[in-house]
């Protein structure tokens, strides 16, 4: 048998956990922007399901780079490994920088042609929402290359662990910015 249980179980709890977190953090920004208005909960709800279809994009490019990845790894093609691992970073990156452009500059556009018209406060707080993760992509994209890096070594713990960083500071981040600073889906809340 190549694999025991253990092994196993080692690999799939820490890649279970990182998809639920990657989830999760469309949850915490609504559950916290519900203490703000409710044209703001609606974008924020509209935009994460079009984020969401962003993050599987993402997540699908890193796990075919970590197939490629483990292969040579498992070939004991080191340089081969390094290559792909490479190849795999800079295509995500120009992907998710071609697509950020993109949809900063179309914007409005895109949220009119896949959500209709909606209120002018739901259009806003969807554009602010859309703009400010927008901006997080390149990062988005660098990480999961990263994570299909560790997880081709069999290193799920790590990618895990970051997940979980990640997710308590974004918590803590909506938190300030909705009790603290009283802005809504990142701007003044609209009452």
């Amino acid at each position: 048998m190549m694999f025991s249980n253990k092994d196993l179980r080692n690999l799939i709890f820490p890649l279970f956990v990182e998809q639920f977190l990657l989830m999760f953090v469309g949850i915490a920004d609504t559950f916290v922007v519900s203490f703000s208005s409710e044209a703001d909960v609606s974008g924020v709800l509209l935009v994460t399901s079009f984020n969401t279809v962003l993050i599987f994009l993402f997540t699908a490019l890193s796990s075919g780079g970590a197939v490629i990845i483990s292969q040579y790894i498992g070939s004991k093609k080191e340089k081969e490994a390094s290559q792909t691992a490479s190849q795999l970073l800079l295509i995500s990156i120009v992907i998710s920088v071609v697509l950020c452009t993109l949809i900063l500059i179309f914007r409005h556009s895109l949220l009119s042609l896949l959500f209709g018209k909606i209120e002018p406060k739901v259009m806003d707080a969807c554009e602010i929402y859309l703009v400010i993760t927008t901006f997080s992509l390149p990062f988005l994209a660098i990480y999961d290359a990263g994570a299909a890096l560790c997880r081709s070594m069999g290193k799920t713990n790590i990618t895990m662990y970051i997940s979980t960083v990640t997710n308590v500071i974004n918590v803590i981040g909506n938190c300030i910015g909705v009790f603290v600073l009283h802005l809504g889906a990142a701007g003044p809340i609209h009452h």
